[in-house]
């Protein structure tokens, strides 16, 4: 076996990065593993202690898949294989119509689509009898949720039937955001003014007590699904309880550390230094500052932006993470192979994007502050189209910048592998 664990690699995009990232700090080695690789009998081949699945969307993921790779994800956990989802992971394990139907669960529907702009450490409960939380977890503790999705358990569903919520929300942690709103720091007292004067409900209500962690048995394997993303670089209740869950994945493994360090992309030595991934860099870079200087973007931490609702802010943050995540890898045979034959291409294509877009956010500011003078309903025409031509339909991940991660990806599984 050549690491024990396995981490889908399919439409991860930043998310993967950050596991992989994060395994390593841990001391667990990892290999990505591509959906055509496990359609091809992979998990068979070579049976990972656990397959990790990183967040993302799910659906690509199913469909990446094919029946094939369905069918062998499912064999590897009813022989006895572990499945760890993660957000998006999460998903692709429920029963619905693009799921595995590893647990009986459901997706949570989105009640009121502010519910889906939730971000930053929660509160959360966990069942003190489950084997799935460390010891010496408060009470009452904290994790980080990006953009969660929710459970659902199946009609008539009693406690002890099938799976088991191993941590449960308890509220908003202090960086708690519903958008570009900093919920996590207002008072109660203001967000209760908040209901009582204008019927503004703020917190989500599946902050209160609704699941976030679950785990539960398929065939003679098992699964755990955490909308928690554990993985998060300087969390330090979430990373302990990764490196808990890991050494009960592999019980003869050696985890090497509780933390998963900070991330500081920009202060990183580039170790695969090419000239094409710097110019994309800089012209990246160049955007997102003329997305703050247009107020429609914002710096939340030194790996993810913040930005204004409607906006691509994902989009451009997992750009340049992947970026930075390949610049930061030492390069290797096939990547310096991949790369010599795509990166002059990539790097062009990069500049024309950002050139677009430089044009973009100040004309999208423009057409925000003209429809709340004018009362003007909808967005014009010409920036919507644009909008779709960039990134694709909402909620984004295609377009032009859909198109340049998916060559970093590429790239990135051939530096990781």
């Amino acid at each position: 076996m050549t690491a024990p664990f396995a981490v889908l690699w399919d439409h991860a995009h930043v998310w993967g990065l950050l596991l992989c990232r994060g395994l390593a700090a841990l001391g667990a080695p990892c290999r990505p593993v591509t959906c055509a690789a496990v359609a091809g009998g992979a998990l068979a081949a070579d049976p990972p202690k656990a397959l990790l699945v990183p967040g993302g969307f799910s659906r690509p993921k199913f469909a990446a898949l094919g029946e094939a790779g369905q069918r062998a994800v499912r064999d590897y956990v009813a022989g006895g294989g572990t499945y760890f989802g993660v957000c998006g992971g999460c998903g692709l394990a429920l029963s619905h119509e693009a799921g595995l139907g590893l647990c009986d669960w459901t997706r949570r529907p989105f009640a009121d689509r502010l519910e889906h702009l939730a971000s930053g450490h929660v509160r959360l409960r966990g069942d003190a009898a489950s084997p799935y939380l460390p010891a010496g977890l408060p009470e009452d503790f904290q994790a980080p949720v990006w953009w969660p999705a929710g459970f659902v358990p199946p009609p008539g569903a009693s406690d002890g039937d099938g799976a088991a919520v191993v941590a449960a929300y308890a509220g908003p942690g202090e960086d708690f955001m519903l958008a570009d709103i900093a919920l996590g720091a207002m008072p109660g007292a203001l967000l209760g003014a908040c209901q009582e004067r204008f019927g503004l409900t703020l917190a989500p209500a599946f902050l209160d007590g609704g699941a976030c962690v679950i785990a539960g048995a398929f065939g003679h394997g098992r699964y755990v699904l955490s909308h928690a993303h554990l993985e998060t670089p300087d969390s330090p209740q979430a990373n302990a309880w990764l490196a808990h869950l890991l050494g009960i994945f592999d019980p003869d493994g050696e985890i090497g550390g509780r933390l998963v360090p900070a991330w500081h992309p920009a202060k990183e030595a580039r170790r695969f230094a090419d000239v094409h991934l710097e110019a994309a860099r800089r012209d990246i870079e160049s955007v997102i500052a003329a997305g703050i200087e247009a107020r429609l973007l914002m710096r939340r931490s030194d790996w993810l932006l913040g930005w204004r609702p409607g906006m691509p802010g994902f989009s451009l943050s997992n750009l340049s993470a992947l970026l930075a995540g390949a610049s930061a890898l030492p390069p290797t045979e096939a990547a310096v192979a991949y790369w010599r034959q795509t990166g002059p291409d990539f790097a062009q294509r990069a500049a024309a994007f950002a050139r677009r877009l430089e044009v973009f956010f100040p004309a999208q500011r423009l057409e925000i502050t003209l429809s709340l003078v004018e009362r003007r309903a909808g967005a014009d025409p010409g920036l919507a189209a644009e909008r779709r031509e960039l990134f694709g339909a909402s909620p984004g991940g295609g377009g032009l910048c859909g198109e340049l991660a998916a060559t970093l990806d590429a790239l990135l599984l051939r530096l990781l592998s």
